[in-house]
């Protein structure tokens, strides 16, 4: 498994911005900068593929072409870009199988209403259909079974233009269970209850906000002191135990550098491991 990305929307370092982290980030260079973030789970399926895409593949020597799958949190253009279905059909050589791509359903509802209809995407049906894609609609709570993996899709409390929830992934696969959940807000009442009891091996959530005091909105991001909140609660109903091993990603330019949150979840007295992440971490 592989961190393509592990930055916020506007990556770091930001190009227009001059603040104190984008300007280390630009002269300290390697994990200090991050691409908006996406997961490889393995060479079939990803999550998330946004606007760094193309970037990503040529920094860690990628190929997609046997990626058979892409789960899409939500509907955000740092977490999906319509063009990585352009780069597939214009492809010269490689497979004919179609990509699988899969939402939730209000999500789903947009895409196909935009790329599919939208004058303003040229050929967007031709990109946007078989042989090319195939687009999935998922449930929220219902297991889909996606190449040898259970995914089950669980609401982030992150509302957008396009959707009420974001989409969190439990995934189950050789007795192992990772729960992704990057642009996820504080977990709703829901979530935990789904995630009750689960003794999650892994636990990549996001850190929007690497300060203190930084929350804007409860279905937004969460800043350090929520996502320690979010962590005790999941501690509490058996989800993160002892053994969880937890990955922070989806890292916006605030408040501290990457060297500065590592040595602050040092400072961090939990019974689990804790690991800010990093492009290009293979775990």
């Amino acid at each position: 498994m592989l961190f393509l990305g592990t930055g916020s929307a506007d990556g770091i370092p930001n190009p227009f911005c001059t603040c104190r982290i984008c300007e280390n980030a630009r002269k300290v260079g390697g994990k200090e900068c991050r691409t908006r973030a996406s997961f490889l789970l393995d060479e079939t399926t990803l999550i998330d593929m946004g606007q760094d895409f193309f970037t990503q593949a040529r920094d860690y020597s990628l190929r997609f072409d046997k990626l058979e799958n892409v789960l899409c949190t939500h509907m955000h253009d740092d977490h999906i870009n319509y063009f990585f279905l352009w780069e597939r059909l214009v492809k010269r050589e490689g497979t004919d199988k179609p990509l699988h791509v899969w939402f939730t359903g209000e999500a789903e509802k947009f895409f196909i209403d935009f790329y599919f209809v939208s004058p303003l995407v040229e050929g967007g049906k031709r990109m946007a259909s078989a042989p090319n894609a195939v687009l999935h609609k998922m449930e929220f709570g219902k297991p889909e079974i996606i190449v040898s993996k259970k995914v089950t899709p669980l609401r982030g409390n992150h509302a957008t233009a396009f959707e009420k929830n974001s989409s969190n992934f439990l995934i189950e696969e050789n007795g192992k269970k990772l729960y992704y959940a990057v642009d996820s807000g504080y977990f709703i009442d829901e979530t935990f209850k789904a995630l009750e009891g689960q003794a999650l091996d892994l636990f990549i959530g996001e850190c929007t906000f690497p300060a203190k005091d930084f929350v804007r909105r409860e279905d937004g991001h969460m800043d350090l002191v929520r996502v320690m909140e979010n962590l005790d609660k999941l501690y509490e109903i058996g989800a993160v135990t002892d053994k969880t091993r937890v990955y922070f990603t989806h890292i916006g330019p605030v408040g501290m550098t990457h060297e500065e949150l590592c040595r602050y979840f040092e400072t961090i007295d939990r019974p689990y491991s804790i690991t800010v992440a990093y492009d290009g971490l293979e775990i």
